[in-house]
């Protein structure tokens, strides 16, 4: 029977590098919105294309174009065992459109692991992260110190201000997610202030518990 995991938390919470290792110990496809819309654009494929355009003039890619673009990705055949979904949906629309194309299949979202955290600590991750301009490596001014020579550089959308305001939109869009896969008893919330290691134990284990059946 094949697995669907869907990661919801705020920014900074460490939901990519979940994703990543749950896809890695768990045999599951690491399905990131952001890889989808670069491979496309890479590829120049039809909908690539569209999105392209769309992020170049500086709008959001509409919902339409964000499930037909995650559809063509769930039918690929490293997705047939499941996947791990990373960044979609971040709405309630975009969860029942997700539901409705695994249904199609006699599938469904099995766990919907919430990883928590504190404003205070989302604005502390994402406002002390940097970047090594040379290296490309990424650092925390206080939980992972740089090296002396580095040439470190902040991210536009990791200064104080865009952190917040990207909180909002959270707030707004994605934390209802909360609510809707409550409801259909996928919700499994876990404590982003656990080390990185024991969280990805956690997770591994409330999945076993909720796909034993």
């Amino acid at each position: 029977m094949a697995t669907y995991l869907v990661m919801i938390g705020p920014p900074g919470a460490g939901k990519g590098t979940q994703a990543s290792r749950l896809s890695e110990k768990l045999g599951l496809a690491h399905v990131s919105t952001g890889d989808i819309f670069r491979d496309n654009i890479r590829n120049k494929t039809e909908l690539g294309t569209r999105v392209k355009e769309l992020l170049e003039s500086g709008t959001l890619v509409p919902d339409e174009l964000t499930i037909a673009l995650v559809r063509d990705r769930l039918q690929q055949p490293d997705c047939r065992t499941g996947a791990v979904l990373d960044g979609f949906p971040r709405t309630p629309a975009q969860a029942a459109a997700l539901d409705s194309m695994l249904a199609d299949q006699g599938l469904r979202v099995n766990v919907a692991p919430y990883i928590s955290l504190d404003d205070k600590a989302v604005i502390e991750r994402l406002a002390g992260r940097r970047t090594d301009r040379r290296t490309g490596k990424t650092y925390h001014l206080k939980f992972d110190p740089p090296p002396a020579d580095a040439e470190l550089e902040q991210r536009p959308d990791d200064n104080e201000e865009t952190v917040q305001h990207r909180l909002g939109e959270y707030y707004e869009n994605t934390a209802p997610l909360l609510d809707y896969y409550s409801e259909r008893g996928a919700l499994h919330q876990f404590d982003g202030e656990l080390s990185i290691d024991a969280l990805t134990e956690a997770l591994i284990v409330a999945v076993g518990e909720k796909t034993v059946a």
